[in-house]
């Protein structure tokens, strides 16, 4: 009798243990989180910071942090999208698809935070297009999540 309630009592946390780790991967399979890493936009330039392929359909939050690093923090940052990886246009607000918190162009000053969401996004592709201005010194940090 004590060997079968040890047996039963191990089969159930065994049951418990497989199906935390069922829900875990679920959770996991749904949200993907991408941090691209950090880069200093110097002076006026250009810089691409291009993401993973995406997957069709999924909604996708953007965020950008600008941290001045000396001199002024000026310029701006826009959200592109593709269908090839290659061809890129700027995204505008669009109802439905394309909201852009405070405005679909972020304005960069020290501190900035600019967020966008795409609601069933028809890219592959998604980048952020930073450029600066002459007195430019400004380190911007994006992060990407998506959720199917």
């Amino acid at each position: 009798m004590g060997r079968l309630l040890f047996t039963n009592l191990k089969y159930k946390k065994m049951k418990k243990l497989s199906l935390l780790i069922l829900i875990t991967c679920l959770f996991v399979a749904v949200n993907a989180q991408y941090t691209i890493p950090a880069d200093s936009i110097n002076g006026a330039e250009t810089v691409y910071f291009k993401t993973f392929k995406l997957t069709k359909g999924n909604i996708v939050a953007l965020q950008a942090l600008c941290t001045n690093t000396g001199g002024t923090t000026d310029g701006t940052i826009v959200v592109q999208g593709s269908v090839d990886g290659v061809s890129f246009g700027t995204l505008a607000s669009t109802a439905g698809l394309f909201y852009g918190y405070p405005n679909d162009t972020l304005t960069m000053t020290d501190g900035a935070v600019g967020l966008w969401v795409i609601e069933n996004n028809p890219f592959l592709y998604i980048r952020y297009k930073v450029a600066g201005t002459s007195g430019d010194s400004t380190i911007v940090a994006p992060v990407l999540i998506t959720k199917n």
